[in-house]
C-alpha cells in the first residue's frame, strides 16, 4: 500500500517546480480540462482575497539516481496550476466582468500580474496551497484509479477519456493529430468537446477510416479494439500519420466560405469529406478549384433542401437527379449517423457532387436552387451531431 501526506507549498515553490519541468502533467491518462478565462480570473481573485482553494494532489513518480532530482506528477489540480502560472507570466488580465468581489474589482480590474503593487505580488508569491502528496510506492495504475475516483464527483469519464488512460502508440497518434491547428482555426471543436476529448476521439476515428475504410461505429468496439491492439507494435503509425496529415491539409482547402465552414462543423459531414479525400489519395487525384466550387454548391443546395418539398412536375430530369441525391444525403444525416449504410450513402453522394457532375448537372444546380428557394417555407434545421 502507499501513503498520503498533507503538506503546503507556496505559489513560488509550485511555479518554480512547474517552470523547471520538475512538476508535470501526464496527459496519457488525464482528461483535458479546458478552463475559460472567467474560471482563471476567479481563481486569481480567490488568491488575492487570501481565501482557500481546493487541495492539489501530487505524486512523486521518479527520482534521477545521478542528480537526485525528482519528477512529480500533478494528479489533480493541473488547471489551477496552469492558471496561476499563466497569470504570473502576464498571459491574461483580471477582466472586471469576471470579478465578484467589489474591493478586488475596484483595485485590480484590467491588471496583469506585472501591474500589481509590490506588496500584493509578494503576498501572491507567498500564498500557500494545500498539497496531498502521494508517495513513490504508488504505481501508475494506482494513480489512474485515483484520478478517475477524484473526478467521479464532477462527472463520469466518457468512453474516450477511459481509452485515454490506456497509453500506447495508437493513443499517442490520436492525441498528436488532435493538436493540428486546423481544428482551432476553424473552430471545429467547442471548448466542451475538447474538455471531453471529442477531438481526440474524432482523430482516432479518422485514423480508422484511413486504415479500414468506412466502417460501422454505432458502438465503441472498433475504437476500443484499435486502442488495445495497436498499443504496441503499431508498425504503420508513421504511414498513417502522413496520410491523415495530408488529408487534413487537403480538407483545409475546402473552407472557402462561412456556409461551408458551418456545414463542416457537423462531425458527420466532416467525416464524410475525409472519406472523399481518402478516395482522392487512393486515386492520386489532386484537389482543383472545381471540387471546392462543387462542395460549396452542394452545401448551398443542402442548406435549403427540405424532405417535405414536393417539386413533382416542376423540375427537369437533371434537376431531379440532384434533388434525389440531396434527399438520400439528408435521410442519411438525420439518424443513425455512424451506421455503415448511412456513412456510405453520404460518401457516395458527396463524391458524386464533387466528381460526377456533367455539364448538364452543373447547369441544373442553379435552376434547382431557385425552384427549391421558391418552395421553401421552413427554417433550415441543423442535422444531429455525430
Amino acid at each position: 500500500m502507499f501513503s498520503f501526506n498533507d503538506n503546503r507549498k507556496t505559489v513560488n515553490e509550485i511555479f518554480t517546480m512547474f517552470d523547471e519541468g520538475k512538476l508535470i502533467v501526464d496527459d496519457t491518462y488525464q482528461r483535458r480540462s479546458v478552463w475559460s478565462e472567467k474560471d482563471k480570473v476567479r481563481l486569481i481573485e480567490t488568491i488575492l482575497l487570501q481565501l482557500v482553494i481546493p487541495e492539489l494532489f501530487f505524486w512523486k513518480a521518479d527520482t534521477d539516481p545521478e542528480t537526485g532530482v525528482s519528477t512529480t506528477h500533478i494528479v489533480d489540480g493541473q488547471q489551477r496550476i496552469k492558471a496561476i502560472y499563466s497569470f504570473i507570466n502576464n498571459e491574461f488580465k483580471l477582466k472586471p466582468q469576471y470579478l465578484l468581489d467589489g474591493s478586488i474589482k475596484a483595485e485590480y480590474s484590467n491588471k496583469y500580474f506585472k501591474d500589481l503593487d509590490a506588496e500584493t505580488r509578494k503576498a501572491f508569491w507567498n500564498y500557500q496551497l494545500m498539497i496531498i502528496e502521494i508517495d513513490s510506492k504508488a504505481t501508475r495504475d494506482d494513480i489512474i484509479t485515483m484520478f478517475n475516483r477524484l473526478n467521479l464527483t464532477d462527472y463520469s469519464l466518457n468512453d474516450q477519456e477511459k481509452r485515454n488512460s490506456v497509453s500506447g502508440e495508437f493513443a499517442a497518434l490520436a492525441r498528436e493529430l488532435s493538436d493540428n491547428p486546423l481544428w482551432d482555426e476553424k473552430r471545429l471543436f467547442t471548448g466542451p468537446d475538447v474538455k471531453r476529448m471529442k477531438d481526440v476521439e474524432f482523430c482516432a476515428s479518422i485514423v480508422l477510416l484511413y486504415r479500414k475504410g468506412i466502417i460501422d461505429q454505432t458502438d465503441q468496439s472498433a475504437l476500443n479494439q484499435a486502442y488495445e491492439e495497436l498499443q504496441i507494435g503499431y508498425k504503420d503509425a508513421e504511414r498513417d500519420k502522413e496520410a491523415v496529415c495530408a488529408a487534413i491539409e487537403t480538407i483545409s482547402l475546402f473552407f472557402v466560405s462561412d456556409s461551408v465552414t458551418k456545414f463542416l462543423r457537423r462531425k458527420a459531414q466532416l467525416y464524410t469529406l475525409f472519406s472523399v479525400v481518402f478516395y482522392m489519395q487512393r486515386e492520386n487525384i489532386e484537389i482543383e478549384q472545381c471540387q471546392k466550387d462543387h462542395l460549396e454548391s452542394f452545401v448551398k443546395l443542402y442548406s435549403i433542401f427540405d424532405n417535405d418539398m414536393d417539386l413533382t412536375g416542376e423540375i427537369s430530369d437533371q434537376e431531379k437527379t440532384l434533388f434525389d441525391w440531396l434527399k438520400k444525403y439528408k435521410l442519411a444525416s438525420s439518424e443513425g449517423l455512424n451506421k455503415h449504410t448511412n456513412r456510405m450513402i453520404r460518401y457516395n453522394v458527396m463524391k458524386d457532387f464533387l466528381f460526377g457532375l456533367t455539364d448538364e448537372l452543373e447547369a441544373a444546380q442553379l435552376t434547382l436552387y431557385e425552384k427549391m428557394q421558391a418552395n421553401s417555407t421552413v427554417v433550415v434545421k441543423e442535422d444531429p451531431e455525430d
